[in-house]
């Protein structure tokens, strides 16, 4: 092999590891280590924290309040001293790991409380960490939803046909572009 080729290649791959770089979004960095694993052993749900997500459209950051409400008392060690380090001075400064796209309408409410999703079917198995992931641990695309809509519309219409009467609470689920997209 001839210098001028070696070189290109290496200038090539240099240059193809620079926009790969580019494009690969950050690692995101929490202010406090939250181990979701040891506070779902405590047997607390997903909306124990994310309060907003069984009330609005985004299931939201949880106040400091709600972490000071169990870890305000006694000399904490660790993540909870720096819990405990915002009590007098305002909310942790969580930063945002999962983001859908602008005009994207996603109600947390309508997925997490009326069909009853768990946390996990879009988010993946936070349960699982010891600390908050730095990328999301699932990417959801436009045929992820459609499809999870169109399985849950099948099995609406099986209990529709088995009803004797008009089912009542039975809503179909849109895959009507307007839903989401606004």
């Amino acid at each position: 092999m001839k210098w001028p080729a070696l070189i290109g290649m290496v200038a090539l791959g240099l240059v193809s590891w620079a926009g790969f770089r580019l494009w690969v979004p950050p690692e995101v960095v929490q202010p406090i280590q939250f181990p979701h694993k040891t506070h779902i052993e405590l047997n607390l749900e997903c909306t124990s924290c994310h309060e907003r997500a069984e009330k609005g459209s985004v299931a939201g950051r949880p106040p400091t309040a709600l972490c000071l409400s169990c870890h305000s008392a006694g000399e904490g060690t660790g993540e909870i001293k720096k819990v405990q380090a915002y009590e007098k001075g305002g909310e942790i400064p969580w930063r945002r790991v999962w983001r859908l796209p602008d005009h994207i309408f996603f109600p947390h409410r309508t997925h997490v409380v009326v069909a009853k999703l768990k946390c996990q079917t879009c988010h993946g198995p936070m349960e699982t960490l010891v600390k908050p992931p730095a990328r999301p641990l699932k990417t959801l695309s436009m045929e992820d939803c459609i499809g999870c809509h169109e399985k849950a519309g099948a099995s609406a219409e099986k209990v529709a046909a088995r009803a004797r009467g008009p089912a009542s609470g039975i809503r179909p689920l849109s895959t009507d572009c307007n839903s989401c997209h606004r």
